[in-house]
Formats: C-alpha cells, structure tokens, sequence
C-alpha cells in the first residue's frame, strides 16, 4: 500500500508531507485548494506525461517522492525482482521534472525509462478521474470491461500475438501470389547460374595459379635451356666453370693469412660463395630437369582459362570474384526455395494459423457472452442502490463482420433507465448524472477483480447527492475493507464514511499561493462536514447533523 508522499515546488504546492493509512481516506477541501494537484502529482511519480508548466513559479524543478510498502508476497515485489530491482519491506518512487523540459524517473534510486515506471505502477494503482465516467462511451472502453470481468487477460495477449502472425503470413502469401511468376523466372534463372558455377568449381585464388602455371607451360622451352646452360656454367667437369674457379681464389687466398691474418674475412666470403654458386647450380639443373613439354597440359589450361573468362564477362565481374558470387547466388536460390517462400506450404501455415486464431478468438466470444449477462445482472443491482431503481443495463455481445487482434465481438452497454423506454446505447441515452452512477456501480462491480491494492477516486462522485450518496459513501468504505481507497470528494456522506479524512488548505502571502493538507481527527473532522453541509454560516444545527452524520457512518 501507498506509505507516504512528498512534494517539492509542483504546481501551488511548495512543500508537502503526506503519510497515508489503510482502508479508505478522505481528500476534502474548497474548489481549487489544490486537491486534484495531490492526483496529478501521484500520477506523474507512477509515469505520466511531464510538463515544466506545472513547475511552482520561480523554481528550477519539481519532485514527488512516493513511498509503497510492500507485501512479503505481493506480485509488485515479484515485479522488482525480476527486475533486478532491490526488493525489501519498501519500494521508493521518484519523479523530478525540469525547467528545461526534462524529467528523470527512478525506482529504487535506480534511473528507469517511463515505460518501466509505467509497468510498475499498473500493478499497484488505479486511477479514476474526475471525468473518467466519459470513457464509457467508447466502445474500446466498453469491450475492457467485459474482459476484466471474465478474467482472460492471458487469452487476449495469446489472440493479439496469434493474429499478428496469421497477419504476417496473410501478407506473405499475397506477395508470394503476385509475384509468384516473377520469382519462379529468378528460380529458373539462379538454378542454372548455379548449376553452371557447380560445374566449373572455381576455387579461390584458383585463378592467379592457373595464369602462372600458363606462363610456365607456354615457355617451358625456353625455361629449359637457359636453366640447363647456366646450371652447367656454374659447376661443371671441365674445371673451366664458376665454382672451380672460386675454389681455387679461395685456396689461393688461404695461402697468404700466414703472412696476413686480416684477410680472413675475405677468405671467409669466398668460401660461403663457392657454397652458394654449388647451391643454386644443383637447384637450376633440378629445374632443367623438371620441366617438361607438355602441349596437353598447356591446352587443358588454355581452355580452363577460356572458360572462366567467359563467366567472368558473363557476370560481369573479375574472375577471382567468381567464387564469391557462387556463394550468393547459392544463399539466394536456397532462400528462394525455403518453406517460407513456397506458396503450398505457406497456404498450408495460414490455414492452420486461421484455424487457431479462430479457435481462441471463439472461446474468448464465450466467455464474454457469459460474462457480460453477469455483469449486466450485477451493474443493474448496483443502480438500484444508487438511486436508480427503475434502470436496466444490459450489456450486448455480437459478431464483428471480421476477426481483430482484439476478438470477434463488437460489445455495446445498452441501458434503459425507466420502464417502457426502448433498451438503447449507452451513447444515446445517459445524461451526465446517470454516466456518473453508471460509473461508479461498474467500478463497484468490478473493483473485485483487480489484483492491485490502491484505488484512488478524483472526484467521481460527481452528480450524485443525499442518500444516493450515502450509498456511495458506504460502497467506498467496504471496497476500503480490502484494498486501500483515496478518494477526492466535495460530498459529506462520502467524507463521513472514510476511515481518515484529510483537508487540502490554499492560502496566499505576499502574492504568494500555496496548499497545504492536515489530517483531521475526530472534532475537526466534525467542523469540515458541517462545512460540507452548511456552506458559509455554520448553525448548531449543522454540527448536530455533521456529528449524527460521522456517529452513524462509523459504526
């Protein structure tokens, strides 16, 4: 439940402590003390929309600090650990709106999205505006309450996920149709790419060897001879050849380092180039001796070299970039040819896709029906109690000529509020007053099948008076008995039925204005009914009443 909450510089609220009870509280005070700002200030700390205009004149920054205490096995603490959110005894939010526009929201201290403060706080609150009976008008709204009755939450986000695939598919079968002569000529056209590409089997840099081993063959000859001749005139038998006469300089050379030891580095040359000159004649004589004239071998690589520049200007490319596109155009035909772009086998996916979606969106119809002629049962009992005892409602489920993400149904509250009226729309028939207690006996209903534990009403008490609003005092106060309830009100029976009551003040200073909020106990909440009652001149007989009044709610 909510614990306590602090504003800072929001709207005319300079500062405010505000700590908070269980069951159901009372918010009282004159038209524009700043009561509905406490709302507004609750909303925007739990994710509504911020705007710098409802920074208090003269300051830099608001900030609204709500404190929950939670349940030990409540789904909100559940929420903060999924979450990776600390999760103790209690949960602090925190909103600070900025001059420049900007806001910041954190949970726990940790900075969250909006969207985060938003999924959090739907699990603790519900908010009912002061218009918020305005709402039933749309059809949207209508069809929200039936499902919140019958309780298929799961149901409707499985259909909304259901139809958005069958959609998808929908549409991939309808390009696959227009385009299905388009793509059976690609297919055409890649498998024998492919299979041309297949049969070549160029591998990579296969190309570069190919040109080389060409230059080789080509000029095998010529490669040949002169290897062969030098090999020969580097080491041969004749003594006349290179390396015999390096040998003899070098053993001519070793001769003198007894008179002069400095040439032994030269020596030492002399000797590693006779090791080289022998070295690179046995490598050019194993090169003579293994090259060969192979007019095959350069016709067969002639022709390969043929056939793979024809494929290049084919495809228009450099042919070492043909095994590249071997590769695409392979990933491309198998994408082509994949079950998501077979037609058979995609109308086969839809249909199935149809059939469940149907089935959920038909059992979803059923619960509805059933639940709607409950409702309609039920709301119509809570009129009576709420001074309309002559009304009817009757909330009407039929088919939608095709199926949504939300269902098969188009659902319509009809009312009639006195007997021998025709049943019509809501829309067509309630005035304001009645959409009022309309409202209040649905939230009434309803309030059972919501799992979060504080409820806040801003003012929806509107239009109704005397023992109607009675009755709405003491709904209040039995929804209070399990779930903590605020509620804005200008009424007294609803005042004197809370379990605490608290008075918004305005007051002004040098030009100043500013609310503030204390909590009333037993005789100053005497004072405010009598108030609430009397207007401006307070009689005895107004405080007898007042007294009577909070003796007899309270009991």
């Amino acid at each position: 439940m909510l614990k306590s909450l602090h504003i800072q510089n929001f709207a005319i609220i300079q500062s405010l402590e505000l700590h908070f009870f269980s069951g159901l509280s009372t918010l009282t005070g004159e038209t524009g003390a700043g009561k509905s700002i406490i709302i507004d200030a609750i909303g925007l700390v739990l994710g509504d929309r911020a705007d710098n205009g409802l920074i208090r004149a003269g300051e830099n920054s608001a900030e609204i600090v709500l404190v929950i205490e939670l349940a030990d096995d409540s789904n909100i603490l559940n929420w903060l650990i999924e979450n990776d959110f600390e999760a103790e005894s209690e949960c602090i939010l925190r909103r600070v709106i900025h001059k420049d526009g900007k806001s910041r929201a954190y949970i726990n201290n940790t900075p969250v999205p909006l969207k985060s403060l938003k999924e959090f706080s739907e699990r603790i609150i519900n908010i009912y505006g002061q218009h918020a009976h305005q709402s039933l008008m749309h059809t949207s709204t209508q069809r929200e309450l039936v499902d919140q009755f019958a309780g298929h939450s799961d149901e409707l986000t499985a259909l909304k996920n259901l139809h958005h695939d069958w959609q998808i598919l929908q549409q991939r079968v309808q390009q696959l149709r227009d385009n299905a002569s388009e793509i059976s000529s690609r297919i055409e056209l890649l498998s024998y790419q492919v299979e041309e590409l297949d049969q070549l089997s160029l591998a990579e840099n296969e190309f570069a060897q190919l040109e080389q081993n060409l230059s080789r063959l080509a000029n095998a000859e010529q490669l040949k001879q002169v290897t062969a001749t030098a090999g020969h005139r580097l080491r041969n038998d004749d003594n006349e050849d290179i390396s015999s006469q390096l040998n003899q300089l070098s053993n001519q050379v070793e001769q003198c380092l007894a008179e002069d030891p400095s040439l032994t580095n030269t020596h030492q040359a002399l000797l590693e180039a006779v090791t080289l000159i022998d070295e690179a004649a046995s490598e050019l004589s194993h090169y003579a001796e293994q090259v060969s004239l192979d007019p095959q071998a350069l016709a067969d690589t002639e022709e390969r070299i043929s056939i793979i520049d024809q494929i290049s200007r084919k495809h228009k490319i450099a042919p070492a970039q043909i095994p590249a596109l071997h590769v695409r155009l392979r990933q491309e035909l198998d994408s082509l040819t994949q079950p998501d772009c077979d037609l058979d086998s995609l109308t086969s996916q839809l249909q199935q896709a149809e059939q469940q979606t149907m089935a959920l969106a038909e059992k979803i119809s059923n619960n509805r029906s059933a639940a709607a002629g409950k409702l309609s049962t039920e709301i119509t009992q809570a009129l009576a109690k709420l001074g309309m005892q002559k009304a009817k409602l009757d909330i009407q489920v039929s088919p939608l000529k095709q199926l949504t993400s939300s269902g098969l149904d188009k659902i319509v509250i009809n009312i009639q509020t006195n007997p021998g009226q025709n049943m019509l729309p809501l829309t067509q028939v309630a005035s304001g007053g009645e959409l009022a207690r309309i409202s209040l006996a649905i939230q009434m209903i309803a309030v059972d099948k919501l799992e979060v534990p504080v409820l806040i009403f801003d003012e929806v008490d509107s239009g109704v008076g005397g023992a109607v609003a009675e009755v709405v005092g003491k709904a209040l106060r039995d929804i209070g008995a399990h779930k903590q309830v605020m509620c804005i009100t200008h009424l007294a029976q609803v005042a004197a039925n809370a379990h605490h009551h608290y008075r918004v003040n305005k007051y002004s200073e040098d030009e100043d204005t500013a609310s503030a909020i204390e909590y009333l106990e037993h005789e100053h909440r005497v004072t405010e009914l009598a108030r609430m009652i009397g207007g401006v001149k307070l009689t005895e007989n107004t405080f007898l009443h007042a007294q009577e009044m909070l003796e007899t709610a309270t009991q």
